[in-house]
């Protein structure tokens, strides 16, 4: 889930957007998402979550720094992919990260890769 910040945090952030993680690592996720126009840059939150709704790491700082077409469905929206650069994460947002990638993540043969793979 992507977020943005109310102005003054006088609310709790608007969820905005969501998408599958395709790939990941220390400084950044690569996510792919369903819609007929690319996502705003001016996310400012994301947090990883299960298909329950069960959130497994909140409030991470990031921005969106690429977000490209990859594919038309047949309704006319499009298969887009995204790249996110974290921004400065705690010390437990960062043994959350690395647990999770621990945990689920499908290691390439590449071993100088900084990320990993999502099936």
């Amino acid at each position: 889930m992507f977020k943005k910040s109310y102005v003054f945090g006088l609310f709790k952030p608007c969820i905005v957007k969501s998408g599958t993680i395709t790939n990941m690592g220390l400084l950044g996720i690569g996510v792919e998402y369903t819609a007929t126009t690319a996502w705003s840059k001016k996310f400012d939150k994301m947090s990883i979550v299960t298909r329950d709704q069960k959130i497994l790491i909140n409030n991470i700082p990031c921005k969106i720094i690429t977000d490209y077409k990859v594919g038309r469905l047949q309704n006319g929206a499009f298969v887009r992919r995204c790249g996110i650069e974290y921004g400065a994460l705690s010390d437990f947002q960062q043994f959350q990260l690395s647990n999770f990638m621990k945990k689920f993540a499908i290691y390439t043969n590449n071993t100088k890769s900084l990320y990993k793979e999502f099936a």
